[in-house]
């Protein structure tokens, strides 16, 4: 309710008015103005009930009210907030006698901050208090803004909706100082309260009118199709939304004409939902319904709709307000999600690797290529089990993590073999679900291959490595031993020049047994980088006839330190045998496989155990070989897999589980076989069958003719690096006359300079020229003494430096030497160019 006003007066003591109004209101004039009021207000509560919506309420007041009131000029100011928040007032209408000057258009009067501008003002009207009384007595700041107006009195009542300050009415007089009596400001404000109560009215009327265009806005803009289908009466829809023309090409008026629309457009099979949907929809109320309608071009649509019952005050449902959400490209990208999973299982079931699907961890699919690869016969046998418990050594998934198994990984089959697989997985959805699916590729092959390779390139390396080692012991080696020969034969020819003679000196005999003992040692380790040099070439390819006791006895000799702790060696070979076959490859076959006999035997019982080697004829054109040991033998169990790459029986760090599938390889690529046979507890043989070397091949060249007595003194050239070997050779032919050359080059400037020279002995691998360049130098000359070459190899491991001895028909002295080899070459040297050089 509007609020009684509190009448507030600027001029004298409100009781003195009081007395001097009462004895005016007996006059005929007071009675005449209460008439004139009260026609007004009843005058604007006829137009307040006849105006309508659309018309400005204020302009049709303000006229009987001035009128009535005798002022000057009667107003309306409405309060409203600026877009910061703060509240304003503007003038909305007015009205005014002949001669005053109007404000309604005056900018002053619009959008007034009232609180700030005029103060004592805005509080009286905030507590619903009247303003009545002369200009004059009012605080200065509002008679600064009322006296150019030529206002001299006024009353300003305030105007309430719910409690709140929404404007305000004003009554100017411009003409002479006059109050208004309390009869008056009564009157006046019943009639604000009416003007209050339908600014209330109109107020509401406007934030519905104001919600509904909110919510038509809405559903127009809303990607949903929005209706109120109306049950009362006649069935209709009383709205839909706009969108509806997208989703089934008919408009909303189309709709509103034609009640039977939807009827006629749904889908046969879904009528009956419809029906429910429409004339039950307390049945099917918040729960999503789908309703395929037929568009206007024929094409079918998905609705998924879900409806709300409009009930009265009787309870009873007289509508249905729904929703309906165009679903079509879902459904659409659905049934193409099914069909892409049905190709998708066919191509899964096509692709030769194995592939599985997951869901929470179990297999939900699997492909026949996983089938075959684990070794199961049946999809159904891999059905809800974990690809987790296939995978070796592969720790399980945290709690609430997805598994995505990739990279390599080690896959064990039902037998207990293991496959290596490289995994790739991705999550997708599968069925409509969330699911992953895991791929794997057997690399298995491709990793024994790369293994392999690292191990022939380990090999290589350290074969060249033995190589390069062997040539640099060579080299001390020769002079070693040939110092010690030539110490050993000058003490047997030393004659006795002293009384008693050097012979007979008792220390004579331990010097003789000290220098025999040392060039003993000196034997044992030329032996040894004999050996080394075998076993440096397992890259050659070349095939020829080689002695396996040869073979075998390298192979010992290299794996001493390994028996020598665990057992003894025996040697059961048969008659002389020779294999086509690669000697480096051979000696690193038997090599392993001596290794493995001795690394299955225990340390610490080396009189116990036994390793034995035995070679014999196979079948026509085979010869075997078998290494048999005494060690702890292989279960039947896993004897069938020994030959699988990485498999293994030996600890970790011991053994990689390639050296019995390269030794496979190798016997399988030579033509040949590899078997073995164990008992657990009692040993293991393992058997080799390679094929024996055509007749008539040899291993060796031709064995040294007869040595011939020395008939003539030659002149030798020795080209050598090592000073020491150089000077050990000229001690060999200290029967001949010998000239030493340090370098290729420098043997280039003396043989250009002289070529008399019956011999030439140089060595294969030098620094700057080496003997292969310093032959080729001296046989573009022309002179024929390349003829002459003897080479001198420490250890040629060079693949060019081995084809080039192989290609010259030059003969080759291994260091270290063999001094009688070596003087007999060089004595039949000297005698076959004794015509050529002269004497």
């Amino acid at each position: 309710m509007h609020p009684k006003p509190q009448q507030t007066h600027a001029t004298p003591p409100q009781e003195q008015r009081y007395r001097d109004l009462a004895e005016r209101r007996a006059s005929p004039d007071a009675l005449a103005r209460r008439e004139r009021y009260l026609t007004a207000v009843v005058e604007i509560q006829q137009r307040l009930l006849a105006a309508s919506a659309s018309e400005n309420l204020f302009e049709r007041l303000v006229a009987p009210l001035g009128e009535a009131s005798d002022a000057s000029r009667a107003y309306i100011f409405e309060a409203h907030r600026s877009p910061d928040g703060n509240q304003l007032f503007s003038q909305r209408a007015e009205w005014c006698v002949p001669g005053v000057q109007p404000e309604l258009h005056n900018p002053a009067m619009q959008n007034m901050p009232l609180e700030q501008q005029m103060p004592h003002l805005y509080e009286l009207l905030s507590r619903g208090q009247v303003l009545c009384g002369l200009v004059k007595d009012l605080p200065p700041e509002e008679r600064e803004a009322l006296e150019p107006q030529q206002i001299r009195s006024l009353l300003i009542l305030p105007l309430w909706v719910h409690g709140t300050l929404v404007g305000f009415i004003g009554f100017d007089n411009c003409t002479e100082e006059r109050e208004w009596d309390k009869l008056e400001v009564d009157l006046l404000w019943a009639a604000a309260g009416a003007i209050a109560l339908a600014m209330e009215q109109r107020q509401s009327e406007r934030a519905l009118r104001e919600r509904e265009l909110r919510f038509r806005r809405i559903a127009e803009n809303a990607s949903d199709v929005l209706y109120r289908y109306q049950l009362a009466g006649t069935r209709s829809f009383a709205f839909i939304s706009g969108v509806v023309t997208k989703s089934l090409g008919f408009t909303p008026e189309e709709h509103y004409r034609d009640p039977g629309l939807w009827h006629r457009q749904v889908h046969p099979e879904d009528m009956p939902l419809l029906e429910q949907l429409l004339s039950e929809p307390h049945r099917m109320s918040d729960a999503p319904v789908v309703v395929r309608f037929t568009r206007r071009d024929g094409r079918l649509v998905w609705l998924q709709q879900v409806v709300t019952p409009v009930l009265d005050a009787t309870g009873l449902c007289v509508a249905v307000e729904g929703i309906a959400r165009d679903i079509t490209e879902r459904r659409q990208f659905e049934e193409a999600l099914k069909l892409s999973e049905a190709s998708f299982r066919l191509l899964l079931e096509g692709v030769p690797e194995p592939a599985a699907i997951q869901r929470d961890e179990h297999i939900i699919y699997a492909n026949s290529a996983l089938v075959t690869a684990l070794g199961f016969e049946r999809p159904q046998d891999l059905m809800n089990r974990q690809l987790q418990e296939f995978l070796v050594d592969e720790p399980p998934t945290p709690e609430g993590m997805v598994s995505l198994v990739t990279g390599e990984k080690r896959l064990r089959r039902k037998d207990g073999t293991v496959l290596v697989t490289e995994f790739a997985s991705l999550p997708l959805l599968f069925d409509g679900e969330p699911a992953v699916v895991s791929i794997a590729r057997d690399v298995t092959e491709q990793r024994k291959l790369q293994s392999q390779l690292s191990l022939t390139d380990r090999m290589a390396s350290m074969g060249t490595l033995a190589a390069g080692i062997a040539h640099e012991i060579n080299n001390p080696l020769a002079f070693v031993i040939s110092n010690l020969g030539f110490l050993l034969d000058e003490m047997r020819r030393m004659p006795s020049v002293l009384p008693g003679g050097l012979v007979a000196r008792p220390e004579v005999d331990e010097w003789r047994s000290v220098l025999m003992e040392a060039r003993e040692g000196a034997e044992r380790v030329r032996q040894i980088v004999r050996q080394l040099k075998s076993f440096s070439r397992p890259d050659e390819e070349r095939q020829e006839a080689v002695d396996l006791h040869a073979v075998l006895d390298s192979s010992v000799m290299l794996a001493a330190n390994e028996i020598k702790h665990r057992a003894r060696l025996t040697r059961e070979y048969g008659p002389t045998l020779h294999a086509k076959g690669n000697e480096g490859r051979l000696c690193q076959v038997f090599l392993n496989l001596v290794v493995n006999a001795a690394q299955a035997i225990p340390e610490g019982a080396a009189e116990k155990n036994e390793i034995r080697l035995v070679t014999r004829a196979g079948e026509p054109g085979r010869v075997v070989v078998e290494v048999r040991d005494t060690g702890t033998g292989i279960s039947p169990e896993v004897i069938g897999r020994i030959f699988d790459p990485f498999f293994t029986t030996k600890q970790v760090g011991v053994g990689t589980g390639l050296g019995l599938s390269i030794c496979h390889g190798i016997i399988t690529s030579l033509g040949g076989e590899i078997s073995v046979e164990s008992q657990q507890g009692q040993g293991t043989t393992v058997r080799v069958v390679l094929p024996a070397a055509e007749q008539g091949a040899r291993v060796e060249k031709p064995m040294a003719a007869p040595q011939i007595p020395i008939t003539q003194r030659g002149r030798v050239l020795i080209v050598d690096d090592e000073p020491a070997v150089g000077r050990a050779l000229k001690r060999i032919l200290r029967e001949h006359e010998v000239e030493l050359a340090t370098s290729g080059r420098q043997a280039l400037e003396k043989l250009s300079a002289d070529s008399r020279f019956h011999a030439v002995l140089c060595d294969v691998m030098m620094p700057d020229l080496g003997g292969k360049d310093l032959y080729e130098a001296i046989q573009q000359a022309g002179s024929g003494l390349e003829r002459r070459f003897v080479f001198v190899s420490g250890g040629a491991f060079t693949q060019g430096a081995r084809d080039f001895l192989a290609r010259v028909p030059n003969p080759t002295l291994e260091k270290p030497f063999d001094e009688t080899a070596v003087r007999r070459i060089v004595r039949e040297l000297v005698l076959s160019n004794a015509a050529t050089v002269g004497n």
